[in-house]
C-alpha cells in the first residue's frame, strides 16, 4: 500500500453513486467509524471545522487505515499543504468563475500540467520512499479536484466552469446558495430547489460528476435519479439525530 489513495477520479467517472460523510469533528475515531460503516469517502472539513494541518494529517491516516477515501474541504490558499499531507482530493468552496477554477486545477497538479510545488519529503510521497516522477504522475492522475458551486454568480458561470479541464466533480452547496439567492438558510425554498435541480441535471450531462449535501439523507434518492454521483451528508446531523432519538426512546420508558 502506498501512502496516497488515488481511486477517486476513476470512481467519479463511473456510473455508480458514491456516498460520503462530511466530518467537521476533528476525531480520527469518527473517521475510522465512517470507514467501518461502509462510506466510500469522507470530507474532512477545513473550511468550517477546527482541525489544524497536523490534526488533518492524522485524520487522513485514519481514513487510509480503514480504506475510506479522504477528501479535504480546503481554502484555496491551503491546497499545497493539504495535498502534501496525503489528501486524495480537495474540495474548494465558493468557486464562482472559470478563472478561479483554472487556478485551483493548476495548484493541484505538478508541472507540466499545473504549477504545484514539488517536494517529495512530505507524507504524500511516503517521506521520499515513493517520491519522484512516478509519484508526480500518480498525483496528477489520481487526486480528485472538486469545486463547490454556492452562489448566483457560480450558477451564472456554470457552463464556463464546466469547460475547464481537470475538474472531477462540481458540488452544490445548498445552504450558501440559499443565502446568495436571498432565502437565508431556507434550502427548501422553491427557487433554491429549482436552481439545484437545474444545476445537477446540467452537470450530469457532462463528464464531470455532480454532487451535493443532502439532509435528510432520503433526498439522495431524488438527486441520484437526477444524475448526481457524489452524495454526502453531515456527521453532526447524523450524531445529533441519533442522540435525540435515543433520548426520546429512553424517556418514553418512564
Amino acid at each position: 500500500m502506498t501512502t496516497l489513495d488515488t481511486r477517486l477520479p476513476g470512481l467519479l467517472k463511473g456510473k455508480q453513486p458514491l456516498f460520503g460523510m462530511f466530518v467537521g469533528i476533528a476525531s480520527p475515531a469518527i473517521v475510522e467509524m465512517c470507514g467501518h460503516a461502509g462510506f466510500d469517502f469522507v470530507i474532512l472539513d477545513n473550511e468550517h471545522g477546527p482541525a489544524s494541518i497536523e490534526t488533518t494529517e492524522h485524520l487522513i491516516r485514519a481514513a487510509r487505515c480503514v480504506n475510506v477515501i479522504p477528501v479535504v474541504r480546503t481554502l484555496e490558499a491551503d491546497i499545497l499543504r493539504i495535498l502534501d499531507i496525503g489528501a486524495s482530493g480537495i474540495q474548494v468552496p465558493q468557486v464562482n468563475t472559470a478563472e478561479q477554477a483554472r487556478r485551483i486545477v493548476a495548484a493541484s497538479k505538478y508541472p507540466p500540467v499545473g504549477n504545484r510545488g514539488a517536494a517529495f519529503s512530505p507524507r504524500a510521497a511516503g517521506y521520499g520512499f515513493s517520491g519522484g516522477p512516478a509519484h508526480a504522475k500518480a498525483s496528477n492522475e489520481g487526486i480528485g479536484v472538486i469545486l463547490m458551486i454556492e452562489t448566483r454568480e457560480a450558477l451564472a458561470n456554470l457552463d464556463e466552469i464546466l469547460a475547464v479541464p481537470g475538474i472531477d466533480a462540481l458540488f452544490i452547496g445548498p445552504n450558501d446558495l440559499s443565502f446568495s439567492m436571498g432565502h437565508e438558510g431556507n434550502q427548501k425554498h422553491p427557487e433554491v430547489i429549482e436552481a439545484i435541480d437545474s444545476a445537477i441535471k446540467k452537470i450530469a450531462r457532462t463528464e464531470v460528476a455532480a454532487g451535493l449535501m443532502t439532509i435528510p439523507v432520503e433526498d439522495q434518492r431524488k438527486y441520484a435519479g437526477l444524475g448526481a454521483r457524489y452524495l454526502t451528508t453531515q456527521i453532526a446531523a447524523v450524531i445529533g439525530g441519533a442522540l435525540k432519538s435515543t433520548v426520546a426512546a429512553m424517556r418514553a420508558q418512564k
